[in-house]
């Protein structure tokens, strides 16, 4: 008798312990669902709606898939802040999707920030993997921070209209022996794109009346949004941009034309300044650069508005030859 009393008291026992890990699985939490669309080479995040449902898109991501790279919905199940990879080279902030297909950066030739192979990260954006989704380092630690073991990724190709549309990748400047080494979104002090620091310069559009106040970082413009607003008006063009807003990771949500961009942008004692490039980018324009006058032309369509420096830029700066590259890089 004693020995079925044992008895029953160890079955509830196995019985209240797997319900208690059953619990605890129900309790697990998932943020996001991943989609990648392996046509376009987009991945974009969900984040749930009121109901429950991941219907509401966050972010989305340029990226490298593969020919190999299978379709189908997978849960995540390992995370490497290093990887090594096919091909004997390494891969940062990797999460495992399935099989031996993983979310990683772009390769490096080393386990070392500074081996990066550049001309592979210019391949951001089109089918270049061995069957990874390749990502630049600030994507895809988003991923490897923010989405825990477990979470849905679903791969499809097929002609997809995405929600968002992902900001343009930087391209690295082969030639640039100093930084081609370093993915330029990676957050590392070290990172030799990371040094500097926002600068106020001025700049004079055609066609408008008076300076424009312009910050420049790593060889980047930067404008406010109402500056951003004249300008473009110029070329026909109208921007609603928010002068301060919800920046995330140095970026920020526009729409433009029924469609949603995520645009990097800096704040500054809590303005909100937009990067020009990819504001030209996001309405279709060309920026070009006219070397003997100085002038930075950004056209859209028939109009165009040309961009020189202002007095204050020739007196207090010493406006630089290398202009061409504050503007489109």
């Amino acid at each position: 008798m004693k020995k079925r009393i044992l008895g029953v008291l160890f079955f509830c026992f196995l019985l209240f312990s797997f319900a208690g890990t059953a619990v605890a699985a129900e309790k697990t939490e998932y943020p996001y669902y991943i989609t990648v669309n392996l046509t376009d080479n987009i991945v974009t995040v969900y984040e749930k709606d009121s109901a429950g449902k991941y219907t509401v898109p966050i972010k989305a991501f340029y990226c490298s898939g593969g020919e190999s790279t299978p379709e189908g919905t997978f849960q995540t199940t390992e995370k490497y802040e290093w990887r090594a990879l096919f091909g004997d080279v390494w891969g940062q902030y990797a999460t495992r999707i399935t099989g031996h297909y993983l979310f990683h950066s772009v390769p490096y030739l080393e386990k070392d920030k500074s081996t990066l192979e550049y001309d592979e990260y210019n391949k951001l954006g089109s089918t270049a993997s061995a069957g990874c989704i390749r990502l630049c380092v600030k994507d895809v630690k988003w991923i490897y921070d923010n989405c825990p073991i477990g979470t849905t990724v679903k791969m499809y190709r097929g002609d997809v209209e995405e929600p968002l549309q992902p900001a343009p990748v930087k391209k690295i400047n082969t030639a640039d022996l100093e930084r081609r080494g370093w993915d330029p979104t990676d957050p590392a002090p070290a990172n030799p794109w990371r040094q500097g620091e926002l600068r106020e310069m001025a700049v004079q559009p055609s066609l408008l009346e008076g300076s424009v106040k312009a910050y420049h970082e790593n060889n980047t413009y930067y404008l406010t949004a109402e500056d951003a607003k004249r300008m473009f008006s110029r070329l026909g063009i109208v921007l609603y941009l928010p002068a301060a807003g919800k920046v995330v990771d140095d970026e920020i949500v526009v729409s433009y034309q029924e469609a949603e961009y995520h645009l990097e942008c800096r704040v500054k004692e809590g303005t909100v300044y937009y990067k020009l490039r990819d504001l030209a980018a996001m309405v279709g324009a060309e920026m070009t650069w006219d070397k003997e006058k100085q002038e930075i032309g950004v056209h859209y369509g028939t109009e165009q508005i040309t961009i020189s420096p202002a007095p204050l830029v020739r007196e207090a700066v010493s406006f630089p030859m290398k202009i061409a590259s504050l503007f489109l890089a």
